[in-house]
């Protein structure tokens, strides 16, 4: 329980620092603390995707995922941002490059954030 909370922190986190550093993500709500709860939705519904539904879409486009030797995965997260993006009215990507971008940046500061997280609580 305590893991899913951290990872669904850090991708809160890692979604508004993509929207700080790319200029095709918004998250526009109004006021600071607006912009912060559209922020926790995200993370949290770009989180239950992703551990939800992506896993059954990575098993129907397998043969396509294998022709491309993995890269249609980025295809795939861009396309749980879009379904984020639906949801959500306060959070705007604009065009399919913009969704393939956010999510390649989102997916790296999540990634970096969570080895330096979780590689502290290893030690300790």
């Amino acid at each position: 329980m305590i893991r899913w909370v951290l990872d669904w922190i850090i991708l809160t986190f890692s979604i508004t620092a993509a929207s700080y550093f790319l200029p095709f993500i918004y998250i526009s709500a109004g006021t600071v603390w607006d912009n912060f709860k559209i922020a926790f939705l995200a993370g949290l519904l770009l989180g239950l995707f992703n551990l939800f539904i992506k896993p059954i879409i990575k098993v129907l486009s397998l043969p396509i995922n294998i022709l491309t030797l993995g890269l249609f995965n980025i295809v795939i997260n861009a396309g749980m941002l879009w379904i984020v993006d639906l949801i959500l009215s306060g959070l705007e990507v604009e065009g399919f490059w913009a969704y393939v971008w956010s999510s390649l940046v989102i997916s790296i500061i999540s990634i970096i954030v969570s080895k330096i997280v979780f590689f502290r609580s290893k030690k300790d």
